[in-house]
């Protein structure tokens, strides 16, 4: 089969010619010619001398293919099915075979705005056009699709599970399930729906519930607040209480409530606090002041600084009669310093082999001593006089004493392969210049690619061609680039194609047709356009352009 597109004054045709081998049911030929069938697309028989052909009118309207192009809606998904179903039922009416009906998505053509659909039907015996069944044909078209995930897809389950479930396709069941998936998403249920929600009883319901709250809560309020945070200053009750922990809870006081106020009075013991056994709070010495208490918290707060002090200074010495926790402190390593009879740490606390020890900053430099840090055992000068005052470290004989003064070790130059710098950045190629990274050739060498957009002429405006399939029309739920101003240009007027660093144009059955260069293209064929080409879609002129 070979059919060719035509164009004859506003109207887009696809023609057949019939060849000698055909043999043409001459009934159904007539069916189609004498009567507007639902469904099927308009035909038309003609003969000029001994060639017959077969016209069918597809005028504004585009393949099924090029309709599913992209993400297909629910919308454009149930148009085309409810479409092949009525054509179908339709031809059964009328007498003719069904197995005549292509069903081949190139020869399905739909309106993009109303998304109605109409088949081919060759009235030909000798030619098996119709290879497979329906079922197999829509289950081909919903796993071949790409459906729109904005929106709710169960509608795609529902037909998915009939076609898998039915063991006999049936026409009659088929739509019976598109009919019932388009009622449920009627817009007008959902509105009404909402209108009959009780507006008013909601909003009485909420004013209600604050105020039945608050009726409930003002007892407990009334009860816990005054307990809770009590009317009277906390010192009177402390006052009055020796032993808080023996006091019995109040009447009505919950038992979770009575914790904190246990962890508050028992700070507060009642009897003298015995030398060095217990910390005095400030609290305590306020409610219960006498010169030996005053004495317990000044040796307490003089203590307390001492501490902190020798802990401040546990690195070096211990300032003072050392007590029994600067001692502990003053014997365990710390990080960074040089012990009796150990080797000396870096600050980081590793020895790296084969290098000398890191200065205070992280890293030795190469011919320079390493400097200590600050508070740290000189060079050549033994831990033991560093020792802590009534200490008795253990005697070290000279020659195990340990110094930070770093041992010379020769440098080894690093392989050319792995240069070993830390500052500098890192050649690519392995060449050197400075300190400036250097790609190679084949690194910078990206593939250049044109920008395609068209210039409109009629108000200089530049459209962007950022689709390998650019639609362009007055149908502004399809098409890429919406022309609102011109009702000359048709609902799907041209696409836009690109393909391989080139770029067609295809006109998709427009009545007023589309022109390269001031020629008009056969409709649906694609037409390659150069840098520069002028394109007019009916009377609409555009400029193409590479950038």
């Amino acid at each position: 089969m070979k059919f060719i597109f035509e164009n004859q004054g506003t109207n887009t045709y696809l023609v057949y010619t019939v060849v000698t081998d055909d043999v043409v049911d001459s009934m159904s030929l007539g069916m189609l010619t004498n009567n507007k069938i639902d469904g099927l697309a308009t035909t038309l028989f003609m003969q000029v001398d001994m060639t017959k052909y077969i016209k069918y009118n597809v005028s504004a309207k585009v393949s099924v293919k090029q309709f599913f192009t992209g993400s297909v809606n629910k919308k454009r998904l149930l148009g085309v099915f409810n479409g092949i179903v009525d054509a179908m039922m339709a031809a059964e009416e009328y007498m003719i075979d069904t197995n005549t009906i292509l069903l081949d998505l190139d020869y399905i053509f739909a309106d993009v705005s109303t998304c109605e659909t109409v088949l081919i039907c060759l009235p030909v015996i000798n030619k098996n056009v119709n290879n497979m069944g329906l079922g197999t044909f829509f289950k081909n078209i919903v796993f071949s699709t790409q459906f729109d995930q904005t929106e709710n897809c169960d509608y795609v389950a529902k037909i998915i599970n009939h076609l898998n479930s039915a063991p006999v396709f049936s026409l009659a069941d088929f739509s019976k399930l598109l009919k019932e998936i388009q009622e449920t998403e009627a817009p007008v249920q959902v509105g009404a729906v909402q209108e009959k929600k009780p507006q008013p009883t909601v909003s009485k319901q909420i004013q209600e519930q604050p105020q039945k709250q608050i009726v409930e809560q003002q007892p407990i309020s009334a009860q816990i607040v005054p307990q809770q945070i009590g009317t009277q200053p906390l010192k009177e009750p402390l006052k009055q209480v020796e032993n808080p922990q023996q006091v019995p809870p109040k009447q009505g006081y919950p038992v979770p409530e009575q914790k904190p106020m246990q962890q508050n009075t028992v700070q507060q013991p009642s009897q003298p606090v015995a030398k060095n056994e217990q910390k005095i709070s400030m609290f305590y010495l306020l409610q219960h002041y006498n010169k030996e208490n005053a004495a317990l918290y000044k040796a307490q707060k003089e203590a307390e600084k001492a501490a902190k002090k020798g802990r401040n200074s546990a690195k070096m010495s211990v300032l003072g009669t050392p007590t029994q926790k600067t001692l502990i402190q003053a014997t365990q390593p710390n990080k960074g310093f040089a012990i009796p009879g150990q080797a000396p740490q870096t600050p980081h606390g590793f020895a790296i082999p084969g290098q000398a020890p890191q200065t205070p900053q992280g890293f030795a430099i190469p011919g320079q001593p390493a400097q200590p840090l600050s508070g740290m055992v000189k060079p050549n000068q033994s831990v033991a006089s560093q020792s802590v005052n009534n200490m008795q470290p253990q005697k070290v004989a000279p020659a195990e004493v340990t110094s930070l003064q770093p041992i010379p070790t020769p440098i080894q130059a690093a392989p050319q392969a792995r240069p070993m710098n830390f500052g500098e950045t890192t050649v690519l190629n392995g060449a050197t210049f400075g300190e400036t990274t250097v790609l190679n050739a084949g690194m910078v060498q990206q593939e250049i690619k044109l920008q395609p957009y068209l210039i409109r002429t009629k108000n200089n405006e530049r459209i962007e061609l950022n689709k390998p399939v650019f639609r362009i029309g007055k149908e502004k739920s399809y098409v890429d680039y919406f022309i609102s101003d011109n009702t000359a240009i048709s609902r799907s007027h041209a696409n836009i194609i690109t393909r391989d660093g080139e770029y067609f144009v295809v006109d998709t059955n427009s009545t007023n047709h589309t022109y390269i260069n001031g020629m008009m293209i056969q409709s649906n064929v694609e037409t390659k356009i150069e840098d520069g080409a002028k394109i007019r879609l009916a009377n609409e002129d555009f400029d193409f352009k590479l950038l």
